[in-house]
C-alpha cells in the first residue's frame, strides 16, 4: 500500500510540474480569486510555493472536469494585516476587509476560521460588531444546501461539517483544521517518557531537559504577543484547573466567583514563569509566534508552543532531524476549523464555484496538502477502515493521526454558548487584550467582569439584581403618582374659567402620553422576548402619539375658531369634529405601528455596551421599507401642521399658551434622544447607579413639562376656585374681545 502511495504521488507531482510547462495560456485567463489569512510561519517564497503548487495540482486533477476546464485558482491576503494580530485594532481591520471584500466582487471565495464564521450571530447580537464589522454576515455567504450533495461530503469530520451550518442552511465547507503541539528536541530523555495526558501546565515548568548537550534556558516558549495563541493558550490552563468546554457550561461560573482569582492568579504565575529569563512584562506579553520558535531553534527554550501544521515545517527544516511534538497536558487543545466560503456577490457563474469548492475541500486536495505542506485535513479518522483515502492519511501520517485520536479538543464556540453570550466575533477581538492586560496589570475584578459578560447580561449579573431593582421602582411610581395627581386635578377643575379655554380634557390626554413615558423604563429594564420588542414598539408610539396629537387637537380648534368668518360656530358641533378626528388619528396610527410591528418588521436583541464594559439588551429591528418611512414622515407632517397652526394664530395662540406646545414638542424629542445617547455612554463601573440616576433626572424632566404645560393655570384654579366667570375662546375671537380682556384672561 504504501510503495502503492508512493507511486501515486509521483505520478501526480510529475504531471503537476509538466502541467506548469503544458497548459495553454488561455486556461489561465479565467481565474477564481481566493482570499485567505498570511501562514505564520512560511516565508513569502513558502507562500507562493504552496499557492503556485496548489494551483497546479488543481488544475492538472480536473483537466478533465468540463464544468470547470480553464479556471485558475488565485491566493491572496491582506497586507494590511500583521501575521500576529496583537490589538483588537488588528483584528477589527482583518474582520473589516474581509467584510469589505464579500461586498465587493473582487474575491471569489474565502477562508475563514470558525471564530469569524457565523461569529456575528448570537442571540443578544452586538453593536460594537454591527458598528465596525457589519451582521447578518452570513447573507454575503451563498447558501450551498441545494447546491451540494451532503452524503458526498460525509468523509468530513461530522462536527466539524457540521458547523458549516446556519439555521438548517449549508454556507461552508471544510477546509482545514489545526491544533497546538508542544515541540522540543528529542535528546532530552526526560520529555520522550512523558504521558502528556496526566501532567498539567504547570508541571512543564517544572521539567527538565534531561540531557547535558542542551542549554535551555526556561521551559517554555509561548507567542503571548499573538491574540489567537494568548486567548487559547488562557482557555487551555484553565480547562487543565476546571472543565470549561462545552459539556460543563455551568463551570464557566468559576471564572468570575470567588475562585476566580486564584484561577487568574495561578495563569499569570505560569505566564511569567514561562521565561524567568525576562523580567520585561511587556516584552514577554509581546513574543511572536517567530519569536516563539526561534527560542527553540537557538535551544534558549526546552518546549514551543506551536500549531500541528507546523509539524511538517519544523521537522524538516530541523538540519539535525531531532525535533519532536506532543500534545498539550492532558492531551487538550482549543481545534481550530478554516472554512471555504463563496461570495454571493461573484460575478462568477455559481454552478462553477460550488464545483471549485467542492474541489478544493476534496479528498483528493486535502491529502495533497498534507502530504507537501503539512496541512491537517478534516477528515473523520473513524472512517479510516472503510475509507481508503482516510486510511492513506493516516498511515503516511501517523504522528500527526496519533494525536488526532488521542486529542481532547476544545472548541471556542462551545466554551462561549448559552442563550445569552456575547458574540464570538466581539470576544476574538476583545478577550485576548483583556488577558494581557490582567498579566500586566494583575485586576482581578476588571478581568472577572469581561469574563462574566461573556455570558451574562447586565441584569443577570451577581449583585446586580434584585435590590437595586426594586430600587428602580420607586423614583418611578412617585412620578408617576404626581402626574395622576395632576390629572384628577384637572378634572376636578375642568369647568373653572381659567383652565376650560386651556382644553383640560385634550390636556389630560397629553399628560396621560407623558406618563406612559415616564413609566416606560419598567418594561425595557428586562427584555427577554421578541414579543415585548413589538409591544414595547406600539407602546412608544401610544405615548408619543397620546402626548402629541391633543397638543394637535387644541391648536386645531382655535384655528378653526379664530378663521371662521361666521359668528354662530357652534362649539359643540365643533367639539365632536375635532374628537372624531382625533381618535381616528390616534386609532389608526396605532393599527398602523401594530401591523409594522408584529408583520413587517424583524426585530432582534443587541446589546449596548461591550464585554469590556457590560452588555445591556435594547430592542432593535431591520428597516422597515416604505410602512416605516411613510409613519415617520407622519408624525413629522403633524409637528408641521401644528406649529404652522399656532403661527398663523398668532397673538391669541401666544396669549392663549399654545406656543408651550411647540417647546413641549422640541423638549420632548430632545429628552428622548439624549436619554437613549446618555444610556449608550454609561460607565461600567457603578452602572446600575448611573441609570437609576438616568431614570430619576428624566421622571423629574417629565413632570417639570407637565408643570410647564399647565401647572400655573391648576394652582391658579385651586387657590380662586370659586372664579367662575364664563369666558369661552369662541366669545373673545368671534366677539373680538379687547385686548385688556385678553390679557386678563390669560393671566
Amino acid at each position: 500500500m504504501k510503495i502503492f502511495n508512493k507511486t501515486i504521488y509521483g505520478f501526480l507531482s510529475a504531471s503537476v510540474l509538466y502541467s506548469t510547462m503544458a497548459l495553454p495560456l488561455n486556461q489561465t485567463e479565467k481565474k477564481i480569486k481566493i482570499l485567505t489569512e498570511k501562514s505564520d510561519l512560511l516565508s513569502i517564497q513558502e507562500w507562493n510555493n504552496y499557492c503556485s503548487s496548489l494551483k497546479n495540482f488543481f488544475t492538472t486533477t480536473n483537466a478533465d472536469n468540463s464544468l470547470i476546464h480553464g479556471y485558475d485558482i488565485e491566493f491572496s491576503y491582506n497586507n494590511n494585516v500583521p501575521t500576529d494580530k496583537k490589538s483588537t485594532k488588528d483584528y477589527e481591520t482583518y474582520a473589516k476587509n474581509i467584510v469589505d471584500q464579500l461586498k465587493s466582487n473582487n474575491y471569489d471565495m474565502m477562508i475563514v476560521d470558525d471564530k469569524f464564521l457565523f461569529g456575528d450571530v448570537a442571540y443578544i447580537e452586538s453593536k460594537y460588531i454591527d458598528d465596525n464589522v457589519g451582521r447578518q454576515l452570513h447573507e454575503y455567504y451563498l447558501d450551498l444546501t441545494n447546491e451540494v450533495s451532503q452524503n458526498s461530503l460525509s468523509f468530513h469530520d461530522s462536527k466539524l461539517f457540521q458547523q458549516g451550518f446556519l439555521d438548517n442552511h449549508l454556507y461552508a465547507l471544510p477546509f482545514e483544521k489545526d491544533f497546538h503541539l508542544l515541540y522540543y528536541r528529542n535528546i532530552n530523555t526526560n520529555i520522550n517518557d512523558l504521558d502528556m495526558g496526566t501532567i498539567s501546565w504547570d508541571d512543564i515548568l517544572s521539567i527538565k531537559s534531561g540531557s547535558s548537550s542542551t542549554t535551555s534556558s526556561y521551559p517554555l516558549s509561548v507567542a503571548y504577543g499573538n491574540d489567537d495563541e494568548l486567548l487559547e493558550t488562557f482557555m487551555e490552563y484553565v480547562q487543565g484547573k476546571v472543565d470549561i468546554s462545552g459539556r460543563n457550561n455551568i463551570n464557566f461560573e468559576n471564572l468570575y466567583n470567588e475562585s476566580s482569582s486564584n484561577i487568574y492568579s495561578s495563569f499569570k504565575k505560569f505566564v511569567v514563569s514561562t521565561n524567568p529569563t525576562e523580567t520585561d512584562i511587556n516584552k514577554l506579553t509581546d513574543i511572536t509566534i517567530e519569536n516563539a520558535y526561534n527560542a527553540l531553534k537557538k535551544d534558549e527554550s526546552l518546549f514551543f508552543k506551536g500549531k500541528a501544521s507546523h509539524f511538517s515545517y519544523l521537522t524538516k527544516s530541523d538540519v539535525n532531524n531531532n525535533i519532536s511534538a506532543k500534545l498539550p497536558p492532558k492531551n487538550t487543545s482549543v481545534l481550530t476549523t478554516r472554512y471555504l466560503v463563496i461570495n454571493s456577490s461573484s460575478l462568477i457563474d455559481k454552478k462553477v464555484l460550488v464545483e471549485v469548492a467542492l474541489q478544493l475541500t476534496s479528498k483528493e486536495i486535502q491529502l495533497y496538502k498534507a502530504e507537501q505542506f503539512g496541512k491537517i485535513p478534516t477528515f473523520d479518522l473513524a472512517q479510516k477502515s472503510s475509507d481508503t483515502s482516510i486510511q492513506t492519511y493516516s498511515e503516511k501520517n501517523s504522528d500527526i493521526s496519533g494525536f488526532i485520536e488521542k486529542l481532547n479538543p476544545m472548541y471556542l464556540k462551545d466554551i462561549f454558548s448559552n442563550k445569552y453570550s456575547a458574540p464570538l466575533l466581539e470576544i476574538r477581538a476583545l478577550l485576548p487584550e483583556d488577558i494581557r492586560k490582567y498579566v500586566k496589570d494583575g485586576n482581578d475584578q476588571s478581568l472577572s467582569n469581561v469574563l462574566e459578560n461573556t455570558k451574562n447580561l447586565l441584569m443577570d449579573k451577581v449583585g446586580v439584581a434584585h435590590l437595586p431593582t426594586i430600587l428602580l421602582y420607586v423614583p418611578i411610581i412617585i412620578f408617576a403618582l404626581f402626574a395622576i395627581v395632576v390629572i384628577i386635578l384637572i378634572f376636578k377643575y375642568r369647568n373653572h374659567p381659567y383652565l376650560k379655554i386651556f382644553s383640560p380634557n385634550f390636556c389630560i390626554l397629553s399628560i396621560l402620553g407623558i406618563t406612559l413615558n415616564i413609566i416606560s423604563p419598567l418594561f425595557r429594564m428586562e427584555i427577554n422576548s421578541i414579543s415585548k420588542c413589538k409591544f414595547i414598539y406600539v407602546y412608544e408610539t401610544i405615548y408619543t402619539d397620546l402626548t402629541l396629537f391633543p397638543m394637535v387637537a387644541v391648536t386645531y380648534r382655535i384655528y378653526t375658531i379664530y378663521h371662521n368668518k361666521s359668528k354662530d360656530i357652534k362649539n359643540k358641533n365643533l367639539n365632536r369634529r375635532i374628537y372624531t378626528l382625533f381618535i381616528v388619528g390616534l386609532l389608526l396610527m396605532i393599527i398602523y405601528s401594530a401591523c409594522s410591528s408584529f408583520l413587517v418588521l424583524k426585530f432582534f436583541f443587541q446589546a449596548n455596551g461591550t464585554i469590556d464594559t457590560y452588555r445591556q439588551p435594547l430592542c432593535t429591528y431591520n428597516s422597515g421599507g416604505i410602512l416605516e418611512w411613510i409613519e415617520r414622515r407622519i408624525n413629522e407632517a403633524i409637528y408641521i401642521v401644528m406649529i404652522f397652526l399656532i403661527i398663523v394664530t398668532g397673538r391669541i395662540s401666544k396669549k392663549f399658551g399654545e406656543f408651550k406646545y411647540i417647546y413641549c414638542m422640541f423638549f420632548i424629542g430632545i429628552m428622548e434622544y439624549g436619554f437613549n445617547y446618555i444610556l449608550s455612554i454609561l460607565p461600567s463601573n457603578k452602572y446600575f447607579g448611573f441609570y437609576l440616576l438616568t431614570i430619576v433626572i428624566n421622571s423629574i424632566l417629565n413632570s417639570l413639562l407637565i408643570y410647564y404645560l399647565v401647572g400655573s393655570r391648576l394652582i391658579y384654579c385651586i387657590k380662586h376656585p370659586n372664579d367662575s366667570e364664563p369666558y369661552h375662546i369662541e366669545e373673545l375671537v368671534n366677539n373680538n374681545k379687547t385686548q385688556t380682556q385678553i390679557q386678563t384672561m390669560a393671566e
